[in-house]
């Protein structure tokens, strides 16, 4: 059972079930602690008013049951309050997630339509039209700003046939959530989402035979598309639209903090954060995709990957706050449940990161779920199986036969909104 208490009021040994604030708000990496130590108390205080303490996880149980006899609170007033909330946060998630979907599937489309015509005319030595590029930005910002998940979810669509510009438009759904979630004013974050959308535009003149190698790049090779932000940023300096902030972003997302990057070899704070920004997007993108010369990593390792090199290349700072902003289960992952069934992340959910909102696409059989099924772990009632929807660990969906991209795309155009699993 869960108290509200004052900060002031948190001892060392219980256990802080909730605080006042979405957890990614918080210098908390995980929901559900124990306070520790004088720095985790201190901590608390800085950053909340009060916080829920759980007096069954707590070590010090007199102390809490002292609290809630204090403050009149009983277990079945706590309780009729979980239910409460619990639902009212069911009810949003479920009804409102295909309607999400429906409605920033537009977007995306004419989005993805723009990219491949910027693309196409960076081959053919055409200009660029900036308006263009302005308007599948304005309406990437509305949607992340509706729905940030709806819109990450969307970055699991993968064409091979147009895997560049699927890129392009990913990375820029990943940048604009990040820099929102650091708190980027709209000017900033429409230089950063064009910036994004642009970064590869370069790309364009990598010949075929180089881009879709299937083995390793000899020297000479990697060396021509070391040329491609470069090649990019030269062509778009030419249109005065174009904020200065988004062509340092083309030039620079391959940058380093350590120096290793391309093309100037910057280091430290000469890479300004909105570049920055991009490239953990750029990078987790491309790690997460299908490519020619390697298989696609899940979120989960890629992020473990790209937070062990951290220090070298982005800043240790940076990453743990893009770790916040994607969730530790990203959108996308395939997770296998303590049932035995497989289901896939829509949603994160700030004040349980722990317990996303999934799509249940196999049972515990190992049959497919059709149709599919919306399952809010977070609100799953105590006494109803909770146990045995707990997520037991992220699997890489091809060891399992899973296509997440062609499951999106079903998703995209299913009218139906499919009930909840009970």
């Amino acid at each position: 059972m869960r108290i509200k208490v004052d900060v002031e009021q948190v001892r060392i040994g219980m256990y802080v079930a909730a605080l006042d604030r979405p957890w990614l708000e918080s210098p908390f990496l995980f929901q559900g602690f124990v306070v520790e130590t004088e720095e985790d108390l201190e901590s608390l205080r800085s950053y909340c008013n009060y916080v829920f303490i759980d007096d069954v996880k707590s070590r010090d149980n007199d102390e809490v049951r002292r609290l809630m006899s204090e403050t009149g609170v009983t277990a079945d007033a706590s309780k009729s309050r979980d239910r409460q909330t619990a639902e009212r946060i069911r009810q949003g998630s479920i009804e409102s997630f295909r309607e999400n979907l429906r409605s920033a599937t537009q977007s995306f489309r004419k989005s993805t339509d723009g990219v491949i015509r910027f693309f196409n005319d960076m081959r053919l030595g055409k200009s660029i039209e900036t308006e263009d590029a302005k308007v599948v930005i304005s309406e990437l910002i509305t949607t992340i700003s509706s729905n940030v998940n709806t819109a990450l979810w969307l970055t699991n669509l993968r064409n091979q046939h147009e895997a560049t510009a699927s890129h392009c438009l990913n990375v820029s759904i990943l940048a604009l959530a990040f820099a929102r979630h650091l708190g980027y004013p709209h000017a900033e974050l429409e230089e950063v989402g064009m910036g994004a959308l642009l970064h590869d535009l370069g790309i364009a003149r990598v010949p075929n035979n180089v881009l879709n190698k299937p083995g390793n790049l000899t020297e000479e090779e990697f060396e021509i598309v070391k040329k491609h932000p470069r090649d990019g940023f030269n062509v778009l300096k030419l249109t005065r639209e174009i904020p200065q902030g988004a062509l340092d972003i083309v030039l620079r997302h391959h940058e380093r903090v350590n120096g290793s990057g391309y093309p100037e070899g910057l280091k430290g704070e000469d890479i300004r954060e909105a570049v920055r920004v991009v490239a953990i997007a750029d990078m987790y993108d491309s790690m997460t995709s299908e490519r020619v010369y390697r298989k696609a990593m899940t979120p989960q390792d890629a992020l473990t990957a790209m937070h062990k090199r951290a220090e070298a290349d982005f800043g240790k700072r940076l990453m743990e706050e893009f770790i916040k902003c994607v969730g530790i289960y990203p959108i996308g992952s395939l997770v296998l449940l303590t049932s035995g069934a497989l289901g896939v992340v829509v949603s994160s959910n700030p004040e349980a990161r722990l317990k996303p909102l999934i799509l249940l696409v196999r049972d515990d059989q190992g049959r497919d779920v059709m149709p599919r099924k919306l399952v809010n772990l977070a609100t799953l009632a105590e006494g109803r199986g909770a146990p045995d929807w707990a997520i037991s660990r992220v699997v890489n969906p091809a060891d399992y036969g899973v296509d997440i991209s062609a499951i999106a795309a079903e998703e995209m155009r299913v009218p139906e909104v499919a009930r909840e699993a009970t």
